[in-house]
């Protein structure tokens, strides 16, 4: 029933469109409140008492880096509020707690405030206990129960033409805690504009590449979707060292 995942069925992610309707209006943002802060010896963003280490992969960092995890911090930004909202929204985690946002790492994490509902994914990686999870396709004919067991990552797609605006959501166990960590793709428009988000040597939102025309920058995105997916399984491990730290 399931293929394993090549780079055909890796684009195939990428190139899965879900054209979604407007919105409705957005509910109000829910925010962990934890203080964050890069640490240069790890590598990782650190809340203040260590419940959370998050690792962004073989990347350089920006310092300082624009996080966004309080209803403080998203106020310095005009917009924000409803650009995570809709993310959310689109995502169907309406109600979930936000940890934290960092636009120039395209990357946001939530705990989601229930189970999930049952829904296919795009792909599933399975056990992540493993060195490399072992990922597979999943097929439009595929009938399952899908509800994820904590040795699976779920991993789901939101493509958006007209905002520009590319999601990929995973869903994996971070120690014992189900989490989201979404990757944002957003071209840069009048929205993102008016945000005015600080940015150093990394876009928050591309100038160079139209989110829309995956044909044309098709290399760049199977590339991204493999370099999230790395990213996905370090921070799995982490939720593990954790766990065992904190015993």
């Amino acid at each position: 029933m399931k293929q394993i995942l090549s780079i055909r069925h890796t684009l195939s992610i990428a190139l899965m469109i879900m054209l979604l309707a407007s919105c409705s209006s957005p509910k109000g943002l829910v925010f962990a409140n934890r203080e964050w802060s890069v640490s240069d010896y790890y590598g990782q963003i650190i809340d203040k008492d260590t419940t959370y280490r998050m690792t962004f992969g073989n990347v350089l960092i920006p310092d300082p880096l624009t996080i966004v995890s309080s209803s403080d911090s998203v106020a310095k930004y005009p917009g924000m509020d409803g650009f995570l909202a809709d993310i959310l929204h689109t995502t169907r985690l309406d109600s979930a707690e936000i940890l934290f946002y960092a636009p120039e790492m395209l990357t946001m994490f939530v705990k989601p405030k229930r189970a999930m509902s049952p829904l296919r994914p795009s792909s599933v990686s399975s056990p992540m206990s493993d060195e490399k999870p072992f990922t597979m396709w999943v097929n439009e004919g595929d009938i399952e129960d899908w509800t994820r067991s904590t040795t699976e990552m779920y991993t789901y797609t939101y493509f958006n033409k007209r905002k520009k605006q590319f999601l990929i959501v995973d869903f994996y166990d971070y120690g014992d805690t189900p989490i989201a960590q979404i990757t944002v793709f957003q071209s840069r428009n009048k929205s993102t504009e008016k945000m005015n988000v600080k940015e150093t040597h990394r876009r928050s939102f591309s100038v160079v590449y139209d989110v829309s025309k995956f044909m044309r920058d098709i290399e760049l995105w199977a590339h991204q979707v493999e370099i999230r997916r790395a990213r996905a399984f370090a921070n799995y491990k982490i939720g593990q060292e954790q766990k065992i730290r904190k015993r």
